[in-house]
């Protein structure tokens, strides 16, 4: 992995996002509201509210067909840790609409998930990216 320290705002923002994406699931709340209150609440640091605003709502405009990816994959949205599900939409829905290339997405979901979900969920979502990209093929 690359040193990160060049990419400061694109880590931060990519934090941020997943928290919100948490944020969103866990209390099934509309993407608008909870961009205000990211923009609000981290007004005074760098973070690239663009591209967190692009990528929350296209997670909330596409959130069926990546549910849909899932269900494709095996995986049950009910056996999983809601940050497990958050780092997954952000990874599913940077893979199939953004821009981020393939690898890059990978890195960034694995290095998420050390941080925020369990010690070993960077393995669950490392195989479920990689079945994704298999089948894609």
């Amino acid at each position: 992995m690359k040193n990160l320290a060049n990419y400061k705002v694109e880590v931060r923002t990519r934090e941020y996002l997943v928290q919100a994406i948490f944020q969103m699931f866990f209390n099934d709340q509309d993407c608008t509201d909870i961009i205000d209150q990211f923009k609000d609440e981290h007004k005074n640091k760098k973070v690239d509210f663009y591209s967190f605003t692009l990528s929350l709502k296209s997670i909330e405009k596409n959130k069926d067909a990546i549910k849909d990816v899932l269900d494709n994959l095996g995986v049950k949205e009910s056996n999983m840790d809601l940050m497990d599900k958050a780092i997954l939409y952000f990874a599913l829905n940077e893979m199939i609409y953004g821009t981020l290339d393939k690898p890059v997405v990978i890195d960034e979901a694995l290095r998420l998930s050390k941080k925020f979900s369990n010690p070993d969920s960077y393995k669950f979502i490392n195989a479920n990216l990689d079945k994704f990209l298999k089948l894609k093929k």
